[in-house]
């Protein structure tokens, strides 16, 4: 088992109600592996593509043998 550091920026469409951006920002880290702390750490509004993009911080346990979450049956 490993902890990995990554930067992500996430497109965050407007239509996503903020209500439903954590399970929105879970889902999408999972495909990295499982998050052990995650942060926001910037949000910027493009309104011409009618997106927002967060930049988010992460912390993921990741498994040596599938190189997934340490829980890669739920992957």
């Amino acid at each position: 088992m490993n902890l990995k550091f990554i930067e992500l920026d996430l497109d965050w469409p407007f239509e996503l109600s903020l209500f439903d951006l954590k399970n929105y920002i879970l889902s999408t880290l999972m495909e990295y592996g499982e998050p052990l702390r995650w942060a926001i750490v910037a949000v910027n509004n493009h309104p011409e593509k009618e997106t927002q993009t967060i930049s988010v911080e992460v912390v993921l346990i990741i498994n040596q043998d599938t190189g997934k979450g340490i829980n890669s049956e739920l992957n």
